[in-house]
């Protein structure tokens, strides 16, 4: 337990030394921050244009889209910020940088998490997310006690720790394909374009998906039940509370594979 406290407190010190390093090019991380930031927007009014169309989306209306969605994406900020390092995981191992990460004394997830983040990608995503949320929550009649903020909080922790178990996952195929572009394209399709509306409106085969291959439905859409006093449609009426045990669940298995995965590393030693 003392190992991880004190592994957790030299990944804040990190984090905080390349926000410190980002902010000497201040037109540079403004630019970069509004940026990424219209996309959020852009992805907002995607919602509010066909609930302006059609009032509903599955049952479901403007504020209470937005309020899922800005769950999602708090929680996608929040994994871009601890472990997007991760998208570059494929050329670690085809350029052998594998190594170097072996024969040290730290565990090596944990040197490939602390290599780099984006201060400026997570801000742009939790500056238009949290306003959303503040905005759309009164409409949604969500009562904002100790206890309700504490399980935002635990839900935004918890989904950015699966989407992390999925990218996880999938990167352990890069020790026997090298490359994971395809599959990282398939899943991305899933996380940006389909999880942004309720699951139920697209049927089982695509609800599934969305809950038991890649399971980005737990970052918002099942917990938004619980908000919103819902009856879930899909599945059981348990899912609504079991983001966390889902995402401890999940990164127990990515890191089981990545196990596995690392006995198949070649080096360029080898």
């Amino acid at each position: 337990m003392a190992n991880v406290w004190t592994l957790t407190k030299l990944l804040v010190f990190l984090r905080y030394k390349k926000f410190k390093a980002d902010l000497q090019y201040p037109a540079n991380f403004v630019s970069e921050m509004i940026g990424t930031a219209f996309i959020g927007v852009g992805d907002i009014l995607m919602l509010w244009i066909p609930s302006l169309a059609f009032k509903t989306i599955g049952g479901w209306n403007f504020w209470q889209l937005g309020f899922m969605f800005a769950l999602w994406k708090l929680a996608h900020g929040l994994h871009a910020f601890m472990f997007g390092a991760f998208l570059g995981h494929d050329d670690l191992i085809r350029d052998g940088e594998y190594d170097r990460l072996l024969v040290r004394p730290v565990h090596p997830l944990f040197q490939i998490v602390a290599s780099d983040s984006w201060p400026a990608d997570a801000l742009s995503e939790w500056i238009p997310s949290f306003t959303m949320l503040l905005v759309t929550a009164p409409h949604v009649q969500v009562p904002w006690t100790a206890l309700t903020i504490a399980w935002v909080i635990l839900i935004v922790i918890s989904g950015a720790v699966i989407e992390w178990a999925v990218s996880l996952f999938i990167s352990v195929f890069g020790f026997f394909f090298t490359r994971t572009n395809n599959l990282r394209g398939i899943a991305s399709t899933f996380l940006f374009r389909v999880a942004h509306f309720p699951a139920h409106i697209y049927g089982r085969v695509f609800a599934f998906v969305l809950t038991f291959v890649f399971p980005y439905a737990f970052m918002a859409y099942y917990p938004t039940h619980y908000f919103f006093k819902l009856d879930v449609q899909l599945y059981s009426t348990a899912f609504p509370y079991i983001t966390p045990l889902v995402a401890l669940i999940l990164l127990a298995i990515a890191m089981l594979f990545w196990r596995i995965g690392l006995g198949h590393y070649q080096s360029t030693g080898s």
